[in-house]
């Protein structure tokens, strides 16, 4: 789906400082260096701690860029400097950019799964998209690109032949989710571990699960994981009064839970996993043996069963996962040793995911 210059001045409310032709937009810019087709680009010159976006329109308009979002900072008698461009003038870029992406969003009925967390947003992602690529044309973030711009160039991604989509969003303080939230909107939500990253802007673990539920308080269900006290906690606390229609589905070690898991064995870098859904006893290996493998795995089973895929493909799927490049990746190194390449992350909760993982390797004596 593309929209045309016109369409998208309508949408943000814009001014129109200059209007050359009405053409269609295909591609959303926000980094210069990423300028692949400029006749159907739309530029937002988005602020910058050192750098505004708006220094980079004259080398974009050298190489072919004739459509640019701008705010009221910069001089309508500027853009007679570039004739035949289209220049839309609004009070904020990351603003206009945010709803251009919701407005797209909801142009789609299919259904969105929403995750969020602090650690294993990606893989989660990568692995449903794994999982569900038989019965799904999935559109999902592009690595993690699930900050205040990733999200809207994720969502940008949508279009008439998906019918599932998959996007993570990330914060750093309180208050950016619920920019997130009107444009994700998801039906489905997941929430992964929470733990020391990013939370800096926090005032402690509580404000920041209350500002990670934001995302969900208009989706239909959720998935967490009920051993996480804090997590439950709020989920069936205070997020009940936000979102009282919200249906509720967890997993963990207690009896209660949706999805009990019953044990976990791990041998032969396999983990062996027994659950009891509904009363009914299953088992599904993953090839990894790390705790963050098996909750991440757990989380997306959780999935699965909401979208009704039956145990037994289940059991073959979760067998096939495989690894994110740069996420825990065992390489061979050099004088018959092992390197785990764990560069996609870099905070506390990550080293100790990562020496968990060591911990399960048993390739060498030393």
């Amino acid at each position: 789906m593309s929209y045309c210059i016109s369409e998208i001045s309508k949408i943000l409310s814009a001014k129109l400082l200059q209007q050359g032709d009405d053409v269609l937009i295909e591609n959303l810019l926000t980094d210069s260096r990423k300028l692949l087709f400029p006749e159907s680009s739309l530029f937002f010159a988005l602020p910058g701690h050192s750098r505004s976006g708006a220094s980079f329109i004259k080398p974009l308009y050298e190489k072919g860029v004739r459509n640019f979002v701008t705010d009221e900072r910069r001089a309508a008698h500027d853009n007679l400097l570039f004739p035949d461009a289209n220049f839309l003038q609004v009070p904020d870029v990351l603003d206009a950019l945010q709803r251009l992406a919701g407005y797209h969003r909801h142009q789609f009925t299919f259904p969105v799964i929403g995750i969020t967390g602090s650690n294993g947003k990606t893989v989660v992602k990568e692995w449903l998209n794994q999982l569900l690529a038989e019965e799904y044309n999935i559109v999902r973030s592009p690595k993690s690109y699930n900050s205040q711009v990733g999200v809207p160039l994720s969502l940008w991604r949508m279009n008439e032949s998906n019918d599932l989509g998959i996007f993570e969003s990330g914060i750093s303080r309180p208050g950016e989710m619920h920019q997130l939230q009107k444009m994700i909107d998801p039906e489905i939500g997941l929430i992964t571990f929470i733990g020391s990253a990013h939370s800096e802007g926090f005032t402690g673990i509580d404000q920041k699960i209350n500002e990670k539920l934001q995302l969900f308080t208009n989706s239909r269900q959720l998935v967490y994981c009920s051993d996480d006290e804090n997590i439950s906690k709020t989920v069936n606390g205070l997020f009940s009064v936000c979102n009282p229609f919200l249906n509720k589905f967890s997993w963990g070690k207690k009896p209660s839970a949706d999805l009990f898991v019953k044990q976990t064995v791990t041998t032969d870098g396999a983990a062996r996993i027994t659950c009891f859904y509904k009363e009914e006893e299953f088992s599904f290996s993953i090839p990894f043996t790390d705790e963050a493998s098996v909750n991440n795995a757990l989380t997306c089973c959780c999935i699965l069963l909401i979208m009704n895929i039956g145990t037994a493909q289940i059991k073959e799927r979760m067998m096939h996962l495989r690894p994110l490049e740069m996420r825990l990746e065992m390489k061979q190194g050099i004088n018959n040793c092992s390197v785990i390449n764990d560069a996609y992350s870099a905070d506390l909760n990550s080293i100790g995911i990562a020496l968990d993982f060591l911990e399960q390797q048993k390739h060498h004596q030393k």
